[in-house]
């Protein structure tokens, strides 16, 4: 019952008609001039450097100007979570303290400690409505069946019988445990899914990922019309089999707990930076902008309680030049690299990438799950949890397919085991590396 009532109050919070009319606002703005979106944007972002200025210490002494802000906010330093869990005092309001009725959100802590940060109740509505606004975009509209399969609690990990989810008839959702999405009890959420017919599918790339392997090995399929991925990388052979076993049509969304960019991928497939969300910058290692690969760099707009300006994350893209099909003015980027921390590297020293990594899987039908670690400099540790059917054989393969078709001179040791286990927040790291590596400041 509490489950239930929590899940009540949060539609009761974020699925209102304060974010119904935020979110028509921002689909009526895609069709502004980009003369008048980049006023609206300067607006927008000298009223959080204003906000910023009046409570955070570390910004008191900024003058904000009447014009030209973008040019003003260069002057400003670049921070990261590093500083702001440094410097309570410098970076968060009330010396990191703040009204009881402040919304506190917590990053997963996948890179190291987790950082708590302050919202605003205004900010958590205009967050719900950006979500919306992309699911308008795939013809999600508001009533329509939704199922989600992330961290999400529905039931305890402990049962062992149906039903592995829960109905919260407040958004007419279908909320799955994905901490049963493994054999005995995958077939039955299946079938369930089958029987709700959500539209939308929200999930991990990796549980949706999960379930589309399932599908693969009983040669089954699902048609749900749309699947809305985020919190996690998606990776190139993630979209092509969720894609062909759900029958399913992938929307991706970029987005975090610091809550300073909000990407999201469009009907022609590409990625675009929502610019009424936060004002975005890709810099070079030396905080420089750049048209190369850079981290990606975002100001806050929306959250006045606790603005984060120029904050600085560990993913990576770069700026993609040129017009979409889907006619929005919106900036484009190249797919996320992902974390700098989950970046491995291969025999030469060199970054490779995980989509590379992906063809040492291409023909291996039994493994439910794998994690491919760097363990040392030159080395890998591949993790699989194996299915029936699983041999020496197909071992064997995975390791000549590393060898032949991603890095000859890396040394590679697979491991078979029970379980890989996900983060706390239920996320699951495909490619993750476990040695030393240069520090992000």
């Amino acid at each position: 019952m509490r489950v239930i009532a929590r899940h009540w109050f949060r539609a009761l919070v974020r699925e209102n008609f304060l974010r119904d009319r935020k979110a028509a606002a921002l689909l009526a703005n895609e069709s502004l001039s980009s003369d008048e979106s980049h006023f609206r944007q300067e607006r927008l972002l000298r009223k959080t450097l204003l906000a910023a200025s009046r409570r955070i210490p570390a910004y008191r002494d900024f003058d904000v100007p009447a014009d030209d802000v973008r040019s003003a906010l260069q002057a400003l330093p670049v921070v990261t979570k590093r500083h702001l869990l440094a410097g309570k005092g410098d970076y968060f309001p009330a010396l990191g303290l703040d009204k009881l009725w402040t919304a506190r959100g917590l990053t997963s802590g996948t890179t190291g400690t987790p950082l708590e940060i302050f919202r605003s109740l205004s900010s958590v509505i205009w967050e719900s409505a950006f979500i919306n606004r992309h699911w308008q975009w795939s013809g999600f509209a508001k009533g329509m069946r939704r199922a989600t399969l992330r961290g999400d609690y529905a039931v305890p990990a402990s049962r062992t019988s149906a039903p592995f989810w829960l109905y919260n008839q407040a958004e007419n959702q279908l909320l799955v445990s994905s901490r049963h999405l493994h054999p005995p009890y995958i077939a039955s959420i299946a079938r369930e899914l089958r029987e709700f017919q959500p539209y939308l599918l929200h999930a991990y790339p990796s549980t949706a990922y999960e379930l589309a392997l399932h599908l693969e090995h009983v040669d089954e399929y699902l048609e749900i019309p749309v699947v809305y991925t985020s919190s996690e990388m998606l990776y190139t052979h993630q979209r092509e089999l969720i894609s062909s076993r759900l029958k399913t049509r992938l929307f991706d969304h970029y987005g975090m707990a610091e809550r300073v960019a909000f990407i999201t991928e469009c009907e022609a497939g590409s990625y675009h930076v929502n610019p009424e969300y936060s004002y975005v910058e890709i810099l070079d290692d030396d905080g420089n902008p750049t048209s190369d690969s850079g981290y990606i760099t975002g100001t806050t707009f929306h959250n006045s309680t606790m603005p984060l300006i120029r904050y600085r994350l560990s993913d990576r893209s770069r700026w993609k030049p040129g017009t979409c099909a889907c006619g929005r003015n919106y900036p484009m980027v190249e797919p996320i690299e992902g974390k700098y921390e989950d970046r491995i590297f291969g025999s030469s020293g060199n970054p490779v990438s995980p989509s590379l990594v992906t063809f040492a899987f291409k023909g291996l039908r039994n493994i439910e799950r794998s994690q491919v670690a760097q363990i040392a400099a030159g080395r890998w540790e591949i993790r699989v949890v194996p299915m029936q059917g699983y041999s020496a054989a197909e071992r064997s393969a995975l390791m000549k397919n590393v060898r032949e078709m991603v890095d000859p001179g890396i040394d590679v040791t697979v491991i078979e085991c029970e379980d890989i286990p996900r983060t706390e927040a239920g996320k699951y790291r495909w490619v993750v590396n476990e040695c030393a590596v240069p520090a992000v400041v």
